[in-house]
């Protein structure tokens, strides 16, 4: 635009000498029009080029009155021509932080055509050479305005005399006619060098004064302002008498520099020195000018009064009129906006469709912009407004392309925008604005280049760097950035706003360059490289937006939570900084401050679908299940229709230098002055973005975390992987640790990739509170002697449940089916009494006379009522109904979160023991028909677990109490700690390895099968280490893990009677022990040392809609016996999918 105001300030004398020349004899009927535009120059105060026209005129009829009438008298300085629009602003950045155009400069000042004949000297006296003939001629040619004429003549002089002063001059005066000023500034100053210097001092005088200020305008168009600023101020203070025309070009380089109070000043000294219609021009331009001053020292009522006094003096100028809207807009007062800009859209000029378009284009009114434009003739239209044209359609198509990604159509989006950047003629806004674009739909590459090539196009502001250099910096072109950021900073022009706007871009690129580090795990560099940016431009929102990603994907939610506090200190209704503090927040456990947040979120950009989803999640983190089921449908609402259509030192330390160290625990919510320094937020550590803390199992591991226990019912495992695999719920007990998780998501393949989110969640959420409906089968194979230890299990499990105040409350039936065989030989002497027997036929020498058992068999239906909630888990319920004794049965358990890295588990419960028949159902005597066994455990225990980024560690302890019918009380500790560390993980699998040691003791050894003893394992002192491997896949549909924990162990049992709670009984055996040595009345003592493995595999398949089936196989040698369990489940949610 400052090249077509530089056309203006030389229209008039383009208008006349470009004209072609006119020969004597031609015809009469342009003698008229010649007049009118002598007419039309004489009334703008343009008398000099009025004169050339009349001069033309005489050429055509020399005895024209009305020409002679209007050569007579003497030769007009020259005046201003009329104020042209001034230059267009530069269109809005469009990064994340839109920039507001700058202000549209003030009309520029006409720089007056050379005067038509400025003096000229004398024509030398005739010559006797031909040279001197054609001279003279020249001469004779220039004052009747036949410019190409007194070229040719000149140069032909020239030709036979190369240094004849009187053609140099002359020539020179035909370039200075043609404003062609620094040639005819040589060609004058060769001729003045000839002799006779004073003779052409006038015309000299004018050549350089309006080459300098034509190389002012160029220096100021090419983004040199500080050299445009030097000249433009020298040709002020000179004694031309177009000094002013350099007052008013300096004027508006003060107003783009934003020194609003000197342009005004400039444009009143202009005004007093010209006349005419200039001084109107000039005055509103002043006042504009004040008005901007006002605008910029916070003084909005001032500068309202000084549009409104600028508006009544001109109400017609299309420009002022645009820059008041802008200001109306920017007080947030759109309708007054819109009713100052209106008289433009209704006008038929196209300077007012013009200004009207771009208000409208800058406001987000794409569409209106274009109708605006389209009214204006393409006959009419400039070459800037062409390129705005151009510049409307590549924003439309953009746009179009945008919503295509957003829908899941990349590639389509990608390609349109390939094609759009290859459009000939683009502006450097809107190929900045493609590149952005591209860069946000993953083509990094294309970006990078058309910010390159958006940087060597000429750029109007230092302002419209701000995407090139974001691109560039994003994509890692740091020189690039570099040299764009040195462009910019020549645009400032060293001006205190201009500096500062340099100052953001190169924060800009330092933000660019620390996400960069951040994503890749370099957080202490990242941090480093804020804090100088901060350092430069303190309180800069992108810098703190940065540093919020930074705390937040480092894991330090509180010092997020602030740093996103001090964003809303200054923009209270800030988008990104309400859901960055929501989810820190809630992730922090504030969720009450994480409520309001979103709330504010929402009441800020209440139709945008992004802050109903962070609203989804802070209640989902809050256990509101529904109200999060509310916002997820709003957002899906939304989504669709949009879719369709200083103090002590801040840098105490950098949090992220030592990774090993603990994080302190502050209350990240406390009030936070918006001048805080976020980098000290941080000087506790460093903590990595985590999952959800694991709560640990009463033997083993963390069932949250990727080693839990297998669910073995003696207790005795090396930690494996359980997390994601669906174990048979351990004996009867529902909801067990290791039952089946929900469901994998179903990924559509295709379409829109936002919708299929917000799909998911709403089905998940669907399914952890709708009513669900599990079924499973299990089957238990344990190794021991027939009839005694060995043990096989069938069952099957039907389940029932539905959400209920933020959990799951269920009823669940389990039918059990246990089998041992009938003990025989060594087996039946040592089953129930029949051990006195055995001893009776040792000592009489005889064949024992043992009692024949019945088959170890039985079986029932265990019932229960369950609720698994986030803090609360409990059940009570009985052992299966069937058995010949039944208890009570349950426990509740409460897990608390402690940090998003921490959680804690207490519980207490009532379980039966599962070992064996005679543990669990109880069996009868064959000798007596008494009944014995039915063991059950009552205790509790406690258990803390850190994770952080899939590291971590868990420590858990336990007590128990077993009693039964007829058989000894007994005791037991159980210590159980280890590590993990993720060895690898990509978007679907991962590799997680560990250690795991575990010890326990028992009061007495119960380890066997005799009337009184218990029948389950229970060694007075174990101890096992093992280091388990897990993988796990997750795809589409499948969810796949398998894990190995090979390890040793080491335990002792102490020797036991063969009947603890029969004292007759054993006094008879004791007393027969005396008689013969062979006889057996306790059980000798022993201990193992060896290699123990616990190893499983579960696949679990997602049909469509919300149902999951799948199975597992878990196999343990640790203990005294091996076990392997395998299950196979179905589970459907009801209502919705299927």
């Amino acid at each position: 635009m400052r090249t077509r105001s530089l056309q203006w300030l030389l229209s008039g004398a383009v208008l006349v000498t470009m004209a072609p020349p006119v020969a004597v004899q031609a015809q009469a009927d342009a003698v008229p029009a010649l007049l009118r535009q002598a007419k039309y120059w004489e009334g703008r105060g343009r008398r000099d080029l009025a004169l050339q026209a009349y001069r033309r005129v005489l050429a055509i009829d020399p005895n024209n009155a009305t020409a002679k009438r209007g050569v007579a008298g003497p030769a007009a300085s020259p005046a201003p021509a009329p104020a042209p629009a001034p230059a267009k602003p530069p269109a809005a950045r469009p990064q994340p932080k839109p920039q507001q155009p700058a202000a549209r400069p003030a009309p520029a000042a006409p720089v007056p055509a050379a005067p038509a004949a400025p003096r000229r000297p004398a024509a030398p006296p005739p010559s006797r050479d031909a040279g001197g003939d054609a001279r003279a001629a020249g001469f004779v040619a220039l004052d009747n305005g036949n410019l190409d004429r007194a070229e040719t003549l000149f140069r032909s002089a020239l030709k036979r005399s190369p240094n004849d002063g009187d053609a140099l001059g002359g020539l020179g005066l035909v370039e200075l006619r043609r404003e062609r000023f620094a040639e005819a500034r040589d060609l004058l100053q060769r001729a003045s060098r000839r002799g006779n210097g004073s003779r052409w001092a006038e015309a000299l005088q004018s050549a350089s004064f309006f080459a300098d200020l034509r190389a002012a305008q160029a220096d100021f168009d090419a983004g040199r302002v500080a050299e445009a600023q030097a000249t433009a101020e020298r040709l002020s203070r000179s004694d031309n008498p177009a000094a002013q025309t350099a007052t008013e070009l300096l004027a508006r380089i003060y107003q783009q520099q934003g020194r609003y109070a000197d342009a005004a000043n400039l444009y009143t000294q202009a005004a007093r020195a010209s006349g005419g219609a200039q001084v109107g021009a000039l005055r509103v331009s002043a006042i504009r000018a004040q008005a901007q001053a006002e605008v910029a020292a916070g003084r909005p009522g001032q500068a309202q009064q000084l549009y409104d006094r600028a508006i009544s003096l001109d109400p017609n100028d299309p420009w002022l009129r645009y820059d008041y809207a802008r200001f109306l807009r920017d007080q947030r007062r759109p309708m007054d906006a819109t009713t100052i800009i209106g008289p433009l859209a209704q006008s038929a000029a196209p300077e007012s469709l013009y200004a009207a378009a771009l208000f409208a284009q800058q406001s987000g009114q794409l569409g209106a912009a274009e109708t605006l434009m389209a009214r204006i003739p393409e006959g009419s239209r400039s070459e800037e407004m062409n390129g705005f044209v151009l510049g409307l359609r590549a924003e439309a198509a953009v746009t179009r392309a945008r919503a295509l990604g957003a829908q899941g159509q990349q590639q389509t989006a990608l390609q349109s925008l390939r094609q759009i950047a290859d459009m000939p003629g683009l502006p450097a806004a809107q190929t900045a604005t493609i590149a952005t674009a591209l860069f946000e739909l993953g083509d990094t590459q294309t970006a990078s280049m058309l910010a390159q090539r958006a940087a060597g196009m000429p750029v109007a502001s230092a302002e419209a760097y701000d995407p090139i250099v974001r691109v560039l910096a994003a994509t890692g072109q740091d020189m690039a950035a570099e040299e764009a950021l040195s462009r910019a900073t020549q645009l400032a022009g060293g001006t205190a706003q201009g500096m500062q706007t340099v100052a953001t871009l190169r924060s800009a690129m330092a933000v660019a360059r620390a996400d960069r580090l951040r994503l890749a795990g370099q957080y202490a560099p990242a941090f480093d490289v804020l804090q100088q940016a901060w350092a430069s431009t303190p309180g800069d929102t992108d810098v703190l937006a940065s540093l919020g990603r930074l705390y937040q994907t480092g894991g330090l939610n509180a010092q997020a939570a602030q740093t996103y506090r001090m964003i809303l200190a200054k923009d209270p209704n800030n988008r990104d900084a309400l859901i960055g503090f929501a989810e820190t927040a809630s992730s922090a456990g504030e969720h009450g401050a994480a409520r309001e947040a979103a709330r504010q979120a929402i009441r800020a950009a209440p139709g945008d679908y992004r802050t109903y989803l962070a609203a989804a999640r802070v209640e989902q983190a809050r256990g509101d299940d529904g109200a999060a089921r509310k916002y997820l449908q709003q957002a899906r609402t939304l989504y669709v229709g949009q879719a369709g259509a200083g103090g002590a030192n801040p840098f105490a330390g950098n949090p992220f230098a030592q990774m090993a160290q603990p994080t302190v625990a502050t209350n990240p919510f406390a009030p936070v002055a918006s001048g805080s320094n976020p980098f000290a937020f941080g000087s506790g550590g460093v903590q990595t973005a985590s999952a959800a803390p694991v709560a640990l199992a009463p033997v083993g591991g963390a069932p949250g975390s990727p080693f839990a226990t297998s669910p073995r019912s003696d207790g005795y495992a090396a930690p494996y992987a359980a997390g994601g695999a669906a174990a048979v719920p351990q004996g009867w007990m529902p909801g067990a640790p290791g039952s089946p998780g929900p469901a994998p998501q179903m990924a559509a393949q295709g379409g829109d990739p936002v919708l299929q989110g917000i799909e998911a969640d709403m089905r998940r959420l669907a399914a952890s509170s709708a009513p669900r409906a599990e079924v499973t089968t299990g089957y238990r194979d344990r190794s021991g002697e027939t009839g005694l230890s060995s043990l096989k299990e069938l069952s099957g499990t039907a389940k029932v449940s539905t959400g209920f105040a933020g959990g799951r409350l269920g009823v669940q039936a389990q039918a059990v089916v246990l089998d041992s065989g009938r003990p025989t030989g060594s087996g039946l002497a040592r089953f129930g009494r029949n051990g006195t027997a055995e001893a009776q036929g040792i000592v009489a020498q005889q064949p024992s006379q043992l009692t024949q058992a019945a088959t170890q068999h039985d079986a029932g239906v265990a019932v229960a009522a369950t609720y698994e909630g986030d803090l609360v888990q409990a059940d009570v319920g009985t052992t299966p109904l069937g058995f010949a004794k039944r208890h009570a049965a349950g426990g509740v358990a409460l897990t608390p979160r402690f940090s998003p890295q921490a959680s804690g588990r207490i519980w207490a419960e009532r379980r039966p023991v599962t070992d064996s028949i005679v543990s669990y159902a109880g069996t009868i005597d064959p000798v007596t028909g008494d009944f014995w066994g039915s063991v059950m455990r009552t205790g509790g225990g406690a258990s803390l677990s850190w994770d952080r980024d899939g590291t971590g560690a868990y420590v858990d302890g336990a007590w128990h109490h077993y009693d039964g019918t007829g058989v000894r009380d007994n005791h037991s500790m159980q210590f159980n700690a280890g590590g993990y560390t993720r060895a690898y993980r990509d978007t679907r699998s991962s590799l997680t390895v560990g250690i795991n040691a575990n010890y326990q003791t028992f009061g007495n050894n119960q380890n066997y099968f005799s009337y009184g003893h218990g029948g389950y394992f229970s060694p007075q002192s174990f101890f096992s280490v093992s280091f388990p491997v897990r993988f796990a896949m997750n795809t589409d549909r499948f969810e796949i893990s398998a894990n190995a924990a090979p390890g040793y162990q080491s335990y002792d049992q102490d020797e036991a009677p063969l009947y603890p709670t029969d004292p007759g009984a054993q006094t008879v055996l004791e007393q027969l022990k005396a008689r013969n040595t062979d006889v057996r009345a306790r059980y000798d003592s022993l201990s193992d040392t060896g290699f123990g493995l616990a190893a499983g595999a579960s696949v679990y398949y997602g049909l469509a809609g919300s149902t999951r089936v799948g199975g597992d196989i878990n196999v343990n040698t640790f203990g005294q016996y091996n076990e392997v369990r395998t299950s196979v489940g179905i589970k459907q949610t009801l209502g919705g999918d299927k």
